[in-house]
């Protein structure tokens, strides 16, 4: 937990520090990072000393575990790519900037799926990455060793980022908070990109006032990211725990046509329904949304348009770097081979053939889909009166490692509307942690918080292997 008293005990932030460095110990084997920073302690200790020298440092004691592709001064920023291994940015990604700025201070880089290509949390650079609650299945992905991190003590917070749903995924499967803010609020530059119409960055907590405190921090205007222009009309002190709205007589759609039907499917409903009984005794009225249009099995076909956006995003980012370039180009990145096939090959795929003339029309029509899902949940809100929605993250707990990917994930909605959601925890099934997503109207992000607050089950840690 953050220190919020700004004259508690001096040292604490070396303390936080040593805390996680043995809680990695003691996790070690799940293989969550890709490297340490060699200088944590004495980037603590140098937090501390500002601390009593007088300076304010509202995120002294978080420790923070960063994505491999979000750049990181004097620290390898790969993308989990051995095509990438030698690439070390000269400075922060702005987001980042900000909360080191703050106190926050930095334990390492988390693995991820190559390039946040895929949702197991494999990669050429760092293997494969285990679940903290049972290391036969993955930690989901892509944001899964940011996930573990945080799961097991490794950090405060961690950064993640998400096209699809690369930040809930991993938190529901590792039982944290995850959140996918509006887009336009944290710059995305300095992070390695995949589709600049769905990629935000994002932060990851084991508590929903670590996230929103690391959340506040983040935001901010960057030139070098237009779209996080939205910032600077964003009233940030909202974010404070004590200006989040109070629960009672909110509305929430929980929306059936995303949840699964078969007998596999029970655990997780039974622990979404418990969770919805939380909400209606804190007096949040519960409203079931039956609306055919929002079913699992099309939603990815429809609104997933980031692999015809890959080439081009990866190649500008490759152009833009204030270093020599690791790679001359996305060509030559698939060219070299060293990617996992099992995860990418698809992705990778698709993306070559972007330029295609069939491509692009399956591109037009994906954006105009996503208008159509954008006016109808806009119109079902409203209807309804509703401050929030409610569904799965996805229908089934962690995947079994080398298991095939069920399409039965419903994270894309939020990630192609635009709108702020939220993965809380709320119980488990069978040892395995079980989360609810949380979608509101653009901007909304202190009322997630304050559902969340109202939703999340029992804490929950994982046992030491």
């Amino acid at each position: 937990m953050v220190v919020e008293d700004q004259g508690a005990t001096l040292g604490l932030s070396v303390a936080y520090a040593e805390r996680c460095l043995e809680n990695l110990r003691i996790f070690g084997q799940l293989n969550a990072f890709l490297c340490l920073n060699p200088l944590v302690l004495d980037e603590a200790k140098s937090v501390d000393r500002r601390h009593e020298e007088g300076e304010y440092l509202p995120l002294r004691g978080m420790i923070v575990a960063v994505k491999d592709n979000i750049e990181t001064a004097g620290l390898n920023t790969t993308g989990g790519a051995v095509a990438l291994k030698d690439y070390v940015p000269r400075r922060d990604a702005f987001a980042l900037r900000r909360l080191k700025q703050h106190g926050a201070v930095v334990i390492g880089k988390t693995n991820l799926d190559e390039l946040a290509g895929a949702g197991s949390t494999l990669s050429s650079l760092g293997g494969q990455s285990l679940n903290p609650y049972d290391p036969s299945r993955t930690p989901a992905g892509s944001s899964g060793g940011s996930a573990i991190a945080v799961a097991i003590g490794a950090c405060t917070v961690a950064l993640g980022t998400e096209t699809v749903n690369s930040i809930r995924n991993p938190a529901h499967v590792c039982g944290v908070f995850g959140l996918r803010p509006s887009r336009g609020l944290i710059a995305r530059s300095g992070t390695i990109p995949v589709s600049p119409t769905m990629d935000v960055l994002g932060p990851l907590a084991g508590t929903v006032e670590d996230l929103a405190l690391a959340f506040r921090m983040m935001i901010g205007f960057d030139p070098d990211d237009a779209v996080s222009l939205a910032a600077r009309d964003f009233d940030r002190n909202g974010l404070n725990v004590s200006r989040w709205p109070k629960v009672e007589g909110m509305r929430i759609g929980v929306l059936s046509g995303l949840f699964g039907t078969g007998r596999e499917h029970v655990g997780i409903n039974q622990c979404l329904d418990a969770a919805f009984e939380r909400l209606r005794s804190s007096d949040v009225v519960v409203v079931d949304i039956a609306e055919p249009q929002f079913n699992s099995l099309s939603l990815y076909n429809d609104l997933a348009l980031h692999a015809h956006e890959f080439e081009s995003a990866f190649d500008g980012w490759l152009s833009g770097l204030d270093t020599c370039a690791p790679l001359r180009s996305f060509k030559t990145y698939v060219e070299d081979g060293r990617w996992p096939h099992s995860t990418m090959h698809m992705l990778l795929k698709t993306a070559l053939e972007a330029d295609r003339g069939e491509a692009k029309l399956d591109y037009a029509r994906k954006i105009a889909v996503t208008q159509t899902m954008r006016t109808l949940t806009e119109q079902i809100m409203r209807e309804h009166r509703l401050d929030a929605l409610a569904y799965p993250v996805q229908h089934r707990t962690a995947l079994l490692i080398g298991e095939p990917s069920r399409p039965e994930r419903n994270g894309v909605l939020a990630s192609a509307l635009g709108w702020p959601a939220i993965n809380v925890p709320v119980g488990q099934y069978e040892g395995l942690p079980v989360g609810v997503d949380l979608m509101a109207f653009p901007f909304q992000e202190p009322l997630l918080f304050s559902l969340a607050k109202a939703v999340q089950g029992p804490p929950a840690r994982p046992k030491t292997l």
